[in-house]
């Protein structure tokens, strides 16, 4: 067996106390200990054409990306597991780890792209994200997002079945935001063009109660830094996406990464060139976008506006 030792699922459909995904846990830990007993570094199992990149195999081994099944056989038998029982026991904790997350039981709902923005976004120590059109989703309220997704919702299928579907991504939604009201949680820094705050989405209920929750985020939570970029800010506003957020790791844990979002699809930018420029964008934005207190001012003015 591994390392000398048996490989069990937990029983009972069980998750190890304190992990959010056992199974997941274990295969990546295995699958490091394997590597470290051969004297391997990452960079080598990449040469070897086994897997992609160093990044995807740190992933992996800590458990912070949905585990695929051809990925992580091919990298136990790289490692020198060739006895079926073994591989048999590595597959099926690796469907297990499919369930062990939360996120697991909206798989129907939650696309692929999202699953690995829901694993690493748990593991930051810091997010900052920009938007031009929308709230960034980690501060929406449960009425806004139903009004986006249900503009964004899917073609060819009946009424009763889009309603189920909005109301669980929306469920999804709401759920990832406990990450911002966790015991520790991620430095979160936003940056909202005020265009995001003209837009009525879902009324003028729904959005003046969206408005009265972004001032409470930035008024009352430490981690939580919002900044507006406003009206009066020209080009130099303008941004490389609509929607970025790049989100860094604790020492050895994960390399930064940036997510771009479009409607129905999401894209990760991990190459370092790439990166600088996506992190001098972020950066410029910051700076660009007014200080806390006219933020305060500018959102107080557009929640009087949708009192009027």
């Amino acid at each position: 067996m591994l390392s000398g030792q048996p490989l069990r699922v937990v029983p009972g459909g069980a998750k190890p106390a304190g992990t959010p995904a056992g199974a997941g846990r274990v295969v990546g830990a295995r699958l490091r200990q394997l590597r470290e007993r051969l004297g391997l570094r990452g960079a080598d199992v990449v040469k070897a054409g086994v897997i992609g990149s160093v990044a995807t195999l740190s992933r992996i081994e800590n458990a912070i990306t949905p585990l695929r099944e051809e990925t992580v056989l091919a990298l136990a038998r790289h490692y020198g597991v060739n006895e079926a029982e073994e591989l048999d026991i590595i597959a099926s904790l690796v469907q297990k780890s499919h369930t062990d997350a939360w996120w697991g039981e909206f798989h129907d709902v939650v696309p692929g792209w999202m699953e690995r923005l829901i694993s690493v976004e748990a593991s930051a120590k810091s997010i900052r994200t920009y938007q031009l059109q929308y709230i960034p989703g980690l501060l929406q309220t449960g009425p806004y997002a139903r009004a986006l997704m249900q503009v964004h919702s899917e073609p060819g299928i009946d009424a009763a079945q889009i309603e189920r579907n909005v109301e669980r991504r929306v469920h999804v939604r709401l759920i990832r935001q406990g990450l911002l009201q966790r015991s520790s949680p991620p430095l979160y820094y936003a940056v909202i063009d005020e265009n995001a705050l003209v837009r009525r989405v879902g009324g003028t209920a729904v959005m003046r109660e969206q408005l009265r929750q972004l001032y409470s985020w930035e008024e009352n939570r430490e981690h939580v830094h919002l900044r507006i970029i406003s009206f009066d800010r020209g080009a130099e506003a303008l941004s490389p996406a609509a929607s970025m957020t790049h989100l860094a790791f604790p020492p050895g844990r994960e390399m930064d990464m940036v997510y771009l979002e479009v409607p129905d699809m999401g894209t990760y930018v991990t190459r370092p060139q790439d990166l600088v420029r996506y992190k001098l964008a972020m950066t410029s934005l910051w700076h660009l976008a007014e200080d806390r207190t006219t933020t305060l001012k500018i959102l107080e003015r557009h929640i009087k506006r949708l009192e009027g």
